[in-house]
């Protein structure tokens, strides 16, 4: 018998000094109950923390090597690991986690690259199976942009894109140049006829404005994928008037 602690919650064993714990959040909990039960100290151990096999991902650039993310043989250090770490030992699919994160990494903007999983995570931003953003965008009747009514058609199926150096990397300039998709929520916000659904990848994303509580992005490229029902209006009568 090995020092412990067992909770309704939780399981901590100490082993030649070194802290083993797991919580009910796992998928291995019952099993660690029922080997601490029959004494089966070391083994309980082990499925705390199972031997993880080296896995590739197609098409991407990391390699998960036990609790680590390896990107071309060098640590990846990103908050979004933790998350992935904890799909992958609740039994999830792991892969288009991957992929976005390996898209992020290729963000030529540091900026970009830390802001981004906080504004997916908290706005509820779905991720394809290839690890790209599912964005939305207001438009007038005819499908042309808000803000000018001629300088961009957003027909279903279309892909728009501009320079990169072109699009504002200011967070702090809330409304300025580039492409603007924003989360479902914020487009309760902002004047328009139509909404359209659009796909952004991780690179693309340019900056988050610090405005509207982080619900918007700027992006230098973006594919219409379908029009989708607009939300209800807020009661406020005032519209976002940013060229969106």
């Amino acid at each position: 018998m090995y020092p412990h602690l067992i909770t309704t919650n939780t399981v901590t064993i100490v082993r030649d000094g070194d802290t083993h714990t797991i919580d009910s959040s796992c998928p291995q909990f019952t099993k660690v109950l029922d080997l601490v039960r029959q004494g089966l100290w070391d083994e309980a151990i082990e499925a705390m923390s199972p031997a993880v096999a080296i896995s590739t991902y197609a098409g991407t650039s990391l390699v998960l090597d036990g609790n680590t993310i390896l990107r071309n043989g060098t640590p990846v250090d990103h908050s979004l690991v933790p998350h992935i770490l904890t799909m992958r030992d609740k039994g999830f699919d792991i892969q288009p986690l991957m992929h976005f994160l390996d898209k992020v990494m290729q963000n030529p903007s540091m900026r970009s690259r830390n802001q981004l999983w906080r504004f997916v995570s908290t706005n509820n931003i779905a991720i394809t199976p290839d690890g790209n953003l599912l964005f939305f965008k207001k438009v007038k009747d005819n499908y042309y942009d808000v803000h000018t009514g001629r300088s961009n058609q957003y027909t279903v199926g279309s892909t728009h894109t501009m320079p990169r150096h072109e699009v504002d990397d200011d967070p702090e300039r809330t409304c300025s140049t580039g492409l603007h998709v924003c989360s479902y929520e914020y487009l309760r916000n902002f004047g328009g006829d139509r909404t359209l659904m659009c796909e952004v990848s991780p690179a693309d994303v340019v900056s988050v404005p610090i405005d509207y509580h982080n619900t918007k992005v700027r992006v230098s490229s973006l594919r219409v994928l379908r029009e989708v029902e607009n939300p209800e209006p807020l009661d406020t009568g005032v519209y976002d008037e940013c060229p969106f």
